[in-house]
């Protein structure tokens, strides 16, 4: 009796998990908006990827710069 309760659980669990997967793949899919992005850019002289607005105009990061 305890084999059959478990295995009726098991089924329900699955039956729910795949309407939850098929109505979530159902559902547009929204990209993010563009503004949170910064292009990124490498310091010229360790070559650390940073954000292109906080190099100086030489191409160099803070810590290259002083």
């Amino acid at each position: 009796m305890n084999l059959l309760r478990l295995l009726i659980l098991v089924a329900a669990v699955w039956l729910v998990w795949r309407i939850v997967r098929q109505v979530r793949q159902q559902l547009p899919r929204q990209s993010p908006p563009a503004d949170l992005y910064e292009p990124m850019a490498r310091c010229a002289k360790c070559g650390t990827h940073l954000p292109a607005k906080s190099l100086n105009s030489a191409g160099l990061c803070g810590r290259c710069s002083e």
